[in-house]
């Protein structure tokens, strides 16, 4: 079988980490969070940091562990065999498919005032585009996310230190007006996780780096740690940039729609016509390198499945530039469908996020079942005191999970949870080891009746902390039951020798 080229170095990892995290989210996060937490989503960012970080160390020793392309498809069924496998693959699946058309509905939002026919043409257009780049190769995706990172690293830094000198309303951080639960709807709605959960990408790409027991850990941290420090910045200079005047009814009546974007709206508001010019070069270019990030790492997820038996064969195939080719149009041809559903990113943020972390809520479970079926394996990087993290990530990744709210969570739920039975139903139970996966129906559901049932304008109406608690309980009791759940030895159908650098 055909094997895709590991021509990945360090330097490339971390730009792709870094590629995938500042994309579409710095153009419109920093607007969404203010409207939420006012200046305390500073504090919001600081949260989601820590969050992304303590599971990206998780998926730092999984990473190092399964060294392939499309890991997130292999972990679940390395641990759990196929049932647990095919709904965590699939989930990822399904959020990186509209991953790369939620870039592209930035750059056509940010640019449909000054260019109305991108509206109707320029979204196709630039899918279509980003999947003939993908199509060339590793190497060539490599050299463009490379070269337009640098841009992405540059840009938000510019813009930030001219808001910052050139506005500077101070007296903006003591403006109220936002609800205190709006510091934890920051992280879900307000685009934070959707921004800063892109270390996956790290993952993604291992089995095309050229030393990914090393790298990929590495790559994870130090891409983390470069976005969450530009992200802080941006959202404290778009806190003192907003003219006062808008501030009237508070931060939650804050409403910047005019010119196309917010960013542009305070840039031309404050008079720095030469900053709203940039900001409209670069609504093409963080959105248009992000989005060929994802749809390589999608185009991966769906090899893996398939090459695991998850998903038909037909999708392994691989063209002559070393790229799971029919995956890759199967990718584009989908997100060419979600463009046409026409939903605005603020809307589509929360869909994505919810599936992304539900796919990432696996790793902590994985983390400790592996140690358990593997104990002997030598373990590059080592997470410490994971007998505590781990149970702690996966209750982190369950608020999160929560915080997207029903009207995001009634869409996900059913795209992950209808596809996984008719799986089911087309197989034979012992064939798909369905009793070590029965636990995923049993948490999707409880977090879908939580979030139907609990908070405001439901049912019952909870403080938030108790919220938080019945969550943590309901999440620790599936944890444990989860890790019982693990198969024997890791399964042969995932096709990896753990702690090798084969993919």
């Amino acid at each position: 079988m055909a094997e895709l080229q590991r021509r990945l170095s360090l330097f490339s990892l971390v730009m792709a980490v870094v590629t995938s995290t500042i994309g579409s989210g710095w153009l419109f996060a920093p607007y969404l969070t203010a409207q939420l937490a006012g200046p305390a989503s500073l504090f919001s960012w600081l949260a989601g940091g820590a969050m992304a970080f303590l599971i990206a160390l998780v998926f730092a020793e999984l990473g190092a562990l399964v060294s392939s392309s499309g890991a997130l498809a292999q972990i679940p069924l390395l641990t759990h065999g196929r049932t647990a496998g095919f709904i965590g693959g699939w989930t990822a699946w399904l959020g990186y498919l509209a991953l790369p058309a939620i870039e592209v509905m930035a750059t056509v939002q940010y640019l449909g005032g000054s260019f109305p026919w991108l509206a109707s043409y320029g979204g196709p257009c630039l899918l279509l585009l980003f999947g003939w780049i993908n199509l060339a190769g590793v190497a060539t995706l490599a050299r463009w996310i490379d070269s337009l990172t640098i841009w992405k690293l540059l840009v938000p830094l510019a813009v930030s230190i001219a808001l910052i000198f050139g506005a500077g309303h101070w007296g903006n951080l003591q403006v109220a007006g936002y609800q205190q639960k709006g510091i934890l709807d920051a992280l879900s709605t307000g685009g934070i996780l959707f921004s800063l959960l892109g270390f996956r990408t790290a993952m993604d790409l291992a089995g095309e780096s050229r030393h990914p027991q090393r790298d990929v850990p590495l790559a994870m941290a130090c891409g983390l740690g470069i976005s969450l420090f530009i992200y802080l910045v941006l959202q404290f200079a778009f806190l003192v940039a907003v003219p006062p005047a808008l501030l009237a009814n508070g931060w939650s009546g804050l409403q910047l729609t005019a010119h196309g974007g917010p960013l542009v709206a305070v840039a031309l508001g404050g008079g720095f016509s030469w900053l709203a010019n940039l900001l409209i070069t670069d609504a093409v270019v963080s959105p248009s390198a992000t989005s060929m990030a994802y749809m390589g790492t999608a185009a991966r997820v769906n090899w893996m499945m398939a090459r695991c038996g998850l998903l038909p064969a037909a999708f392994t195939k691989i063209n002559r530039a070393g790229v799971p080719s029919l995956a890759l149009v199967a990718t584009v041809l989908i997100g060419l469908l979600l463009l046409q559903g026409g939903a605005s990113w603020s809307k589509a943020v929360g869909f994505i996020t919810s599936a992304l972390v539900i796919s990432l809520a696996m790793g902590p479970v994985s983390l400790i079942a592996l140690r358990e079926q593997a104990p002997q394996v030598l373990r590059p990087y080592k997470l410490p005191a994971a007998e505590y993290l781990c149970p702690l990530a996966f209750v982190l990744a369950t608020w999160a999970i929560f915080w997207c709210g029903w009207d995001s969570l009634q869409v996900a739920l059913p795209l992950i949870l209808l596809p996984s039975t008719i799986y089911i139903l087309g197989k034979h139970c012992k064939k798909i080891e369905f009793g070590y996966g029965i636990w995923w129906f049993v948490y999707l559901l409880g977090i879908g009746l939580f979030s139907c049932l609990i908070g405001l304008n439901r049912i019952f109406i909870l403080h938030p902390f108790m919220q938080l608690a019945l969550l943590s309980g309901f999440a620790l009791f599936i944890f444990q039951w989860a890790v019982r759940s693990r198969l024997k030895q890791p399964s042969p159908n995932a096709m990896v020798q753990i702690g090798s650098s084969q993919s």
